[in-house]
């Protein structure tokens, strides 16, 4: 049975960071790429400017592919907490919910990374904070016109997570999960994972890999492995 597996990006980052991800994972898995507003084919549009709106925008899309099938959601650091709201969303109004939920370099709502509003500052002070995590900050630095385009981008979703509260609630999601965690995260302590379980009501599975916030890169086998043991119920 095939199963689709809607991904979900993190901060500054587009669709295409899970791409490759169609040719590594089994045919019985159907990866589909949601696309947040403002990058890749959306460029252009206007960015979300704060959890709920980019969870409307989420939901439109992800409707708009869903056809009736059996799916899983894998969302990344930002991309993590909106796999959660949105399965919230979906609970609350009765749509059918994921088969498995993947909350991959994420912190649970109520515990936060940090109180500073990156977001705030002035482009050259926000960029040295995030060249602090690694990933791709590096090549909007060295690249002008890259970071004239892409800052606001990047910009735009840290003020989503720093104005995110979480609505201060707890809403337990009936489903399966799999909760993904960096041994070397800065941004995620390795003991937060199991702080999870106060969302899930279905069984959760924490699974430590090697490597910073950007495991999802660095340990790229590793993450495809625990997507094809977590998914194989539908083999």
């Amino acid at each position: 049975m095939t199963i689709k597996l809607f991904t979900i990006p993190y901060s500054g980052s587009s669709a295409a960071i899970y791409l490759k991800w169609r040719t590594l994972l089994p045919a019985n898995i159907e990866v589909v790429p949601l696309e947040f507003p403002g990058r890749g084919k959306r460029f252009g549009s206007k960015l979300c400017d704060s959890m709920e709106s980019l969870i409307d925008d989420l939901v439109q899309h992800l409707g708009s592919q869903l056809q009736g099938s059996p799916y899983a959601l894998y969302g990344h650091s930002l991309g993590g907490l909106a796999a959660y709201e949105l399965s919230v969303r979906l609970l609350e109004s009765g749509q059918a919910l994921p088969e498995h939920v993947f909350f991959s370099g994420c912190n649970p709502p109520h515990l936060r990374y940090g109180e500073e509003q990156l977001h705030k500052l002035p482009d050259e002070l926000f960029l040295q904070e995030i060249l602090k995590l690694g990933g791709t900050a590096q090549e909007l630095v060295n690249h002008s016109e890259l970071m004239r385009v892409f800052l606001p981008i990047i910009k735009a979703d840290y003020r989503i997570y720093e104005l995110y509260a979480g609505n201060g609630r707890r809403v337990k999601l009936p489903v399966d999960c799999t909760v993904m965690v960096g041994t070397d995260d800065p941004l995620m302590p390795a003991e937060n994972g199991i702080e999870w379980e106060q969302y899930i009501s279905g069984s959760m599975k924490i699974k430590n890999l090697p490597g910073g916030h950007f495991f999802i890169h660095d340990r790229q086998d590793d993450v495809i492995a625990a997507i094809q043991d977590a998914l194989a119920v539908h083999k």
